[in-house]
């Protein structure tokens, strides 16, 4: 009897065509493997009660995965042939086969770091031996086979309140728990020291949970919930929440979660500390990776390209252009070659733009959205307009201080020309910031904060709708946003506002390249959609009349 299981897996990184290799020599099982573009299937000859205990065995050991999207099984007639399956140069964090043996007191591998996964570089190599030192170098432990002595004393420091500068394949990071003499900064990963306590800090989905119990341990951004707000241990109210991702540090959270400690913080080496743990070992960088999970389970890395392939990270050094680059890579990972497809991509680092790519037209460059940058100058172009003029004499008397505050504040002149850029510098004159710095993002987090479904239309207008190529009037965005200040939208309502009409202004869009460019798809790129919020509302906009693609393997921006 052969069964076919096929996998849908959107990664050519080489990681689960060779773990089921390994899966299978293991089981001693008859076996071949097919890669067809993002679908991997494993045959597997054997009598019914082998296939049986063989399908159990597989489902133990093989992890999840954000790159993992669907499986299948089914009865066939015969086995197809290997193909020839890429190997695994990557650097996993810890695979279950792993876990099994260093949680096993019998083993010899019983709670030691110095174990390589069954596919991809060892994390520690050619090691034997943990220790701790104090921040003078000072050797206080050394341990080269019991290590639990040492974990645990890492565990008390912590629980003490000490800071602990720990070198492992994560990479060299000051850890510290998160306690309210102790707090994490908005610059910190917060890493959780069980999944059990992740609903204590954080508000969490589901979908967002399996995330960050994947193989690839990836960081979410997530809010902090009501209750643990109260305690006053975070000044901010988003935090990038993870699972430990290599053995060394998820034996020390095992030991922190045993003391009562539920979250530690993870800041770069940049800061004092008070003790260093360093091992032997050559250490192989685990990947770091942030992703967004949509509310239809899609899963967009926000950042961190470690797991993607080498082919298709090479590919993006052929733009010198970012938009350029990343609409392409899209067009690469998906193979929409064949397509006559629109991308809006919005950045927070990079220059916006809306292009459109096909054989009859080449890439080209629809929208820009240039961007004035001195609130004098911004203040002048308002008042071009009779009504625009009258608009800043009633903002100016109603709110007289916002005005003042914004003629102080100096725009960064190398800001990018972006929608992000636009939302920096409202958000300071609507009063949601008294600085540039942190702008934009106060006003996300008020729209994250809306509670509601619907927010005022705010207006996303170009110099000239009816063309293909125009500019984006940034100048009738800030009146409109000043305009329903002026009539008393509260904060929160009318950020959502800027959110809701972004993803309006995107759909009409695609819309208008459908019937003017017969656009067959739209791709939507830039680290502006590592907000969920308006991913969520841009695709559910968006997929009412056009397809819709996002980055699979690589980042949303470079």
């Amino acid at each position: 009897m052969i069964l076919s299981f096929e996998f849908h897996y959107v990664s050519q990184n080489g990681v689960l065509e060779n773990l089921l290799k390994s899966i299978c020599e293991d089981f001693e099982i008859d076996y071949s493997i097919t890669k067809n573009s993002s679908i991997v299937s494993l045959f597997v000859n054997a009598n019914e009660e082998q296939l049986g205990a063989f399908s159990d065995f597989l489902s133990n050991r093989l992890p999840l995965s954000i790159f993992f999207k669907s499986s299948s099984v089914s009865v066939v007639e015969k086995k197809e042939e290997n193909t020839v399956l890429e190997d695994c140069k990557l650097t996993l964090p810890f695979t279950p086969k792993t876990l099994a043996l260093v949680t096993d007191e019998k083993s010899q591998f019983f709670m030691t770091p110095f174990v390589a996964n069954e596919i991809g570089n060892v994390p520690f190599s050619n090691g034997s031996k943990i220790e701790l030192c104090d921040n003078l170098e000072n050797t206080l432990l050394l341990a080269n086979d019991k290590f639990q002595e040492l974990y645990e004393g890492v565990a008390k420091l912590l629980k003490e309140g000490k800071k602990v500068l720990i070198h492992s394949s994560s990479g060299s990071y000051i850890y510290s728990q998160v306690a309210s003499q102790n707090k994490a900064t908005k610059d910190s990963i917060v890493i959780a020291t069980d999944l059990s306590v992740v609903e204590k800090m954080v508000v969490i989905k589901e979908n967002e949970i399996k995330a960050i119990a994947s193989l690839e341990k990836p960081a979410i951004r997530l809010k902090v919930n009501s209750l643990y707000a109260t305690k006053g241990i975070l000044s901010q109210s988003r935090v990038k929440l993870k699972l430990a991702d290599d053995l060394l540090i998820k034996f020390i959270c095992d030991f922190c979660f045993k003391e009562g400690i539920e979250f530690l913080s993870r800041i770069e080496q940049n800061e004092d500390f008070d003790f260093v743990l360093k091992t032997d070992a050559t250490l192989s960088q685990t990947p770091q990776i942030e992703v967004c999970v949509l509310e239809n389970g899609e899963i967009l890395i926000v950042s961190g390209d470690g797991y993607s392939a080498p082919l298709v990270k090479e590919n993006l050094k052929k733009f010198e252009n970012p938009a350029h680059a990343q609409f392409t890579s899209v067009i690469q990972e998906r193979d929409l070659f064949a397509e006559q497809s629109s991308c809006f991509y919005l950045s927070k680092t990079h220059e916006d733009k809306f292009m459109h790519l096909s054989k009859q037209t080449g890439m080209l460059d629809l929208v820009s959205f240039p961007v004035e940058k001195d609130f004098e100058k911004i203040f002048e172009k308002i008042k071009e307009s009779s009504t625009g003029e009258k608009l800043l004499e009633n903002y100016t008397q109603k709110f007289p201080e916002l005005v003042d505050n914004a003629l102080k504040i100096k725009i960064p002149q190398d800001a990018p020309n972006s929608i992000y850029t636009m939302w920096g510098i409202c958000s300071v004159l609507l009063g949601f910031s008294q600085t540039y710095e942190n702008a934009a993002e106060k006003l996300i987090e008020n729209a994250e904060d809306y509670g509601g479904q619907k927010g005022p239309r705010v207006d996303y207008p170009l110099f000239d709708s009816e063309a293909l190529v125009s500019n984006f009037n940034f100048i009738k965005m800030i009146r409109s946003a000043m305009s329903f200040k002026l009539a008393g939208t509260d904060d929160n309502t009318l950020s959502f506002g800027f959110l809701e009409s972004l993803s309006y202004f995107l759909s009409d869009s695609a819309d208008f390249y459908k019937e003017n460019l017969s656009s067959q798809r739209i791709i939507l790129c830039g680290s502006l959609f590592g907000i969920r919020r308006l991913s969520e509302l841009s695709s559910r906009n968006i997929l009412a009349s056009s397809k819709l693609s996002f980055n699979r393997e690589l980042p949303i921006d470079n």
